[in-house]
């Protein structure tokens, strides 16, 4: 019973690491949607013909795709004042 009891516990505590980490690449990868990024996010809609739609309230694919074409559309002088 302790082993199973200590083999729960363990695997709790191993749980939020996971998690976190996972989030972390997701940050890392899709990079971090927030208020710097509206004026991106704006031209990004226009370019591609998409209508206005918050970021949060598209789906994951779409999401996805802002942040690929992001990575495609540098401005060395906003990207500067926003890290």
């Amino acid at each position: 019973m302790k082993k199973l009891f200590g083999l729960v516990l363990g695997s709790a505590m191993l749980v939020p690491l996971l998690a976190g980490c996972a989030e972390h690449r997701r940050a890392y990868v899709y990079g971090t949607y927030g208020p710097s990024e509206t004026g991106y996010y704006s031209t990004w809609e226009t370019e591609t013909h998409r209508q206005h739609r918050d970021y949060e309230r598209r789906r994951k694919a779409e999401q996805r795709q802002y942040w690929e074409w992001r990575k495609q559309h540098h401005d060395h002088d906003r990207d500067h004042d926003h890290n």
